[in-house]
């Protein structure tokens, strides 16, 4: 008697058909649960985390490190006051709110459903807890003479809105970017300028004098609140349906793979 296998790279589950098996029938490896969990204390983590930070720096206009490491930063050349400026004209809230609804029309329009309603729902919740989080935690902006000011502000401290809005925004479309969710030519040039933006959004801040080292940890650790369970959400959701339809699996490009085993 045959039976056929039919797995995704990386999936957690495989599908057995078969006449002994009647119907299609989910088999999740142990290690499917230890990732689950796993996933689970790490978000717990990050929101505890991100809670802790906020109650201390409610407190406290600077936190252990900050003024030294502020100090430290603004003595490089880099990044620059050009250079920071253009970083901070793109990852403001509103420049990133837009971009991200662009991207979600654009997933619409390529039918990839389930990455559109995550990344709306991530930009949902974005554009609702920073503000609350800054009121909240109504932290004073650094002052001088403990920072030279090089640049302007208009809300709170913490969190970081120049950190955690593209961590949230460009986050989301690099974990797309690196998954079959879109062309290739647009993947990589998603992947390239996500990365850009995710790895130099941060500096600025603290080079120019407008944030403390510990608004931007905030900025992060609030930001990977959203994103986390919404890419693990969206990768279980969408292999499950690549699983239920296997037309979908060659729409994304999977590469799915063929098993068979004789009895």
């Amino acid at each position: 008697m045959m039976r056929h296998y039919t797995t995704a790279p990386f999936a957690p589950w495989r599908v057995a058909r078969g006449p002994e098996v009647g119907a299609d029938t989910w088999v999740r490896p142990y290690n499917y649960f230890i990732m689950r969990y796993a996933i689970s204390i790490l978000w717990l983590a990050l929101l505890g985390s991100a809670i802790a930070l906020s109650v201390l720096a409610a407190g406290r206009e600077t936190l252990p490190g900050d003024v030294e490491i502020a100090s430290w930063a603004q003595d490089q050349p880099f990044p620059g006051q050009r250079f920071s400026e253009f970083v901070r004209a793109v990852t403001t809230t509103q420049v990133c709110l837009v971009v991200g609804a662009g991207a979600v029309v654009a997933l619409a329009l390529l039918r990839r459903w389930p990455e559109a309603a995550a990344l709306a729902i991530a930009l949902i919740g974005l554009s609702i807890m920073q503000p609350v989080l800054k009121e909240l935690v109504d932290r004073p902006r650094p002052v001088e003479p403990l920072v030279e000011l090089r640049a302007g502000y208009t809300s709170e401290s913490f969190p970081a809105g120049h950190v955690m809005s593209p961590t949230v925004v460009y986050g989301v479309l690099l974990w797309y970017a690196v998954r079959p969710t879109v062309p290739s030519i647009v993947r990589v040039g998603v992947a390239v300028w996500s990365a850009f933006v995710l790895a130099f959004a941060a500096p600025p801040n603290v080079w120019l004098g407008v944030h403390w080292p510990s608004d931007v940890l905030g900025g992060w650790a609030w930001a990977l609140v959203i994103v986390v369970p919404l890419a693990y959400g969206i990768e279980a959701l969408t292999r499950r349906l690549r699983g239920a339809h296997p037309s979908l699996r060659s729409r994304a490009g999977s590469g799915s793979l063929s098993l068979s085993s004789h009895r």
